[in-house]
């Protein structure tokens, strides 16, 4: 999802437009105060976890340094390679300890990356087979540089004509990188002219918030949000209004609930272990 479509980048005013990874951070937070009370009290305010989110965040890294140590958040649903998953678990532990110190900055550092990486892995477009593709079509594996820096996004060859066949299959009509993009704007639109409390799921049962098992929630989200088949519908028929309504009525919520779930288990097990487990 996109992160960095705003007016104001990385400001107060983040995700009132289509900065997707914004909004729904921020119904997330909504969500977190809903079922967690006072509990969520001591938690990182949305104004800080946006501080991380956009240039700051991990798309931020993809732009500034191409290739390295990006963190991939794709995943496929049915050849899992368990990258992403250990990438969420390590963030709750991370979030957990700072919440344990009440190290606030980190906290909210630990929440905008768990948040993305979730939001990411329950998107559709992230479970095609997207970098066994780039690798494809990356028959020259060197990035191409311009004035010295190298530019991401250019699939080079073995020589001109072969450039330029894979750069039309990743970026021209119907290429790769153009359906993904075209994707991920849909959502964004659909999304936009939505309020974060409208967004968010309602009737989160007081049972789901205790004992919170993060990798089972994120495993059975994902596997519902793959059941839909939506990146395979749109890749045979772009938007319809059918797949429209998916997106508002079950995708997002979902990704709003897993998002506020991971934040509030992070919450518990921070007040398990400063208080011992609550009966």
């Amino acid at each position: 999802m996109y992160a960095t479509l705003d007016i104001v980048k990385n400001s107060k005013h983040s995700g009132k437009l289509i900065g997707v990874h914004q909004k729904l951070d921020k119904s997330a937070r909504y969500l977190l105060t809903q079922i967690c009370g006072r509990d969520a009290k001591n938690f990182p305010s949305i104004e800080k976890i946006l501080y991380f989110e956009g240039s700051r965040g991990p798309d931020g890294i993809k732009v500034k340094s191409p290739g390295i140590d990006e963190p991939e958040h794709f995943i496929q649903p049915d050849k899992d390679d368990g990258v992403l998953r250990k990438m969420i678990l390590d963030h709750q532990f991370n979030l957990t300890q700072a919440l344990i110190r009440r190290n606030h900055e980190r906290a909210a550092f630990e929440a905008a990356w768990m948040a993305h990486a979730i939001t990411d892995g329950l998107t559709p477009a992230h479970h095609y087979p997207f970098r066994q593709v780039v690798d494809e079509l990356m028959t020259d594996k060197d990035y191409a540089s311009i004035f010295g820096h190298e530019i991401k996004g250019i699939m080079r060859g073995n020589n001109l004509m072969q450039t330029a066949r894979n750069n039309w299959l990743y970026w021209g009509a119907g290429g790769v990188m153009t359906k993904h993009i075209a994707y991920e704007y849909g959502v964004a639109y659909i999304i936009a002219p939505i309020g974060i409390k409208r967004l968010a799921p309602k009737n989160i049962k007081k049972s789901e918030v205790k004992d919170i098992d993060l990798e089972k929630e994120f495993y059975a989200a994902l596997h519902r949000v793959d059941s839909l088949k939506m990146y395979d519908e749109f890749l045979q028929k772009g938007w319809t209004t059918k797949l429209a309504k998916e997106t508002r009525e079950k995708l997002i919520p979902e990704i709003i609930r897993t998002i506020a779930l991971s934040w509030a288990s992070c919450i518990e097990q921070a007040n398990n272990s400063r208080y011992g487990k609550k009966k």
